[in-house]
């Protein structure tokens, strides 16, 4: 596998989330502010989750052929690549993306690192995280040793990427946090039974899953994350950033 260099984290110029968001958490980008883009790049050379069908671009129209513009028709799984499951995903009486103000994807958050030694995520693991009291209630990213596979080319679908345990999975349900987000394609390891979907999910959490993490240091960023607006959908890929304010 060959390593790929990562462009730096852009800086942009000031401007304020305005409208109902704002008044719930203000957020500014301003000229001490570092974006980090979190996304994985959307291709059909992204892995899908075993059984899934693959991502594909087909193109419809290109000038190469004569046509005045070019255009392209995309097939996807709604759960790929950086993507978001609503309780819906898992819960026959959850909420569907529909149901989901733009509001719980938006917000204070937590970047948390587990060492690369762990395999699963036990409670342990958390509590020696560093969580702080404010993000009970909140949003919590765990970074771990699977965002480095998302810079190796080609990229491969690997079952035995860092998960959580049931018993972590109840220490996050039990603390009230309100939307997790892991750097690989499921917070549930691959040989589960999908009961840490059931608990977490079933629980009225929201997910974000397959973020890339691997320039991103633990501490405390407001979190966007803007799902596509899909009809009463069960998941949908995102595009997703992270904003780290300076001391203004």
């Amino acid at each position: 596998m060959r390593r790929l260099d990562r462009p730096s984290p852009v800086v942009r110029r000031s401007f304020e989330l305005v409208g109902h968001a704002q008044k719930v958490n203000p957020m500014r980008i301003d000229p001490t502010t570092r974006i980090y883009d979190v996304t994985l790049s959307f291709s059909p050379e992204l892995p899908v989750w075993p059984g899934d069908p693959p991502i594909e671009f087909t193109p419809v129209n290109r000038t190469a052929a004569g046509s005045t513009f070019n255009s392209s028709r995309i097939a996807c799984p709604t759960n790929c690549g950086t993507h978001v499951d609503p309780p819906w995903h898992a819960a026959h009486d959850g909420a569907t993306l529909s149901d989901i103000p733009i509001e719980r994807w938006v917000g204070p958050c937590q970047v948390v690192r587990i060492e690369d030694s762990v395999d699963r995520i036990e409670p342990e693991h958390l509590d020696a995280a560093g969580i702080g009291s404010e993000t009970l209630r909140s949003r919590l990213l765990l970074r771990t040793r699977n965002s480095a596979h998302w810079g190796f080319r080609p990229l491969t679908f690997a079952t035995d990427y860092v998960a959580l345990s049931l018993e972590a999975a109840r220490w996050i349900v039990e603390r009230g946090i309100q939307l997790i987000g892991v750097d690989a394609l499921s917070f549930e390891p691959y040989d589960s039974d999908d009961s840490i979907h059931r608990l977490i999910l079933g629980s009225g959490l929201n997910a974000i899953e397959g973020l890339d993490l691997s320039e991103v240091s633990p501490g405390y960023y407001d979190l966007v994350c803007l799902p596509l607006k899909l009809e009463g959908g069960d998941g949908a890929p995102a595009r997703v950033i992270l904003l780290e304010h300076g001391g203004i």
